[in-house]
């Protein structure tokens, strides 16, 4: 997995995980009983918010560390399930997941609903919108734009109707972005 990992982009490894299925069905996994109750009362309020901090920003690196500790939120590694972070999600709500010509909203989704609902757990809302909201919605952006940028080894399609494609998927993560900053 670490090969593979290093092989392709986190985006791209998401892929991956969701065409075996793996991701949609563990999306909803409740928190794991292996963190014990003393590791994760160990954990403060400061920790907390600066693991979420790591794990939120607007970067392909910090897309990455997300990526790395939903895996290890998905095998239960105790690294991660000290903090009891909120994993559920609904991907992107009620608009489409995926567009035309492969491209895959949900770990963009996936990352943003797990900022949104963490911070406001962790500081409230009103806090929420004025110290994280603005960078979380761009990371979003990122995310959704990083997807846009998939390209199949076997594409089916013609360059320019990739072209357009592309161009249209990124006007959805635009729409999309200016749907949450508007109103999330």
């Amino acid at each position: 997995m670490n090969t593979l990992r290093a092989t392709l982009s986190g985006f791209a490894l998401s892929g991956v995980l969701l065409a075996t299925g793996a991701a949609p069905a563990l999306a909803d996994t409740a928190p794991s009983g292996n963190a014990s109750p003393s590791a994760a009362a160990a954990v403060t309020k400061a920790q907390k918010l600066a693991k979420m901090k790591v794990l939120t920003q607007d970067s392909n690196a910090s897309t990455g560390k997300w990526l790395d500790a939903m895996n290890q939120h998905m095998a239960r590694k105790p690294a991660i399930e000290k903090y009891r972070f909120n994993w559920n999600t609904d991907y992107c709500t009620n608009s489409p997941d995926t567009q035309p010509g492969g491209y895959d909203f949900k770990m963009g989704c996936w990352r943003h609903d797990f900022s949104y609902r963490n911070y406001k757990s962790l500081v409230g809302n009103t806090a929420f919108k004025r110290d994280h909201k603005k960078r979380v919605d761009k990371a979003l952006l990122r995310d959704l734009y990083s997807a846009c940028d998939y390209r199949p080894w076997a594409d089916p399609y013609p360059a320019a109707q990739r072209a357009r494609l592309k161009a249209a998927c990124r006007r959805a993560a635009k729409t999309y972005y200016g749907a949450v900053s508007a109103a999330g």
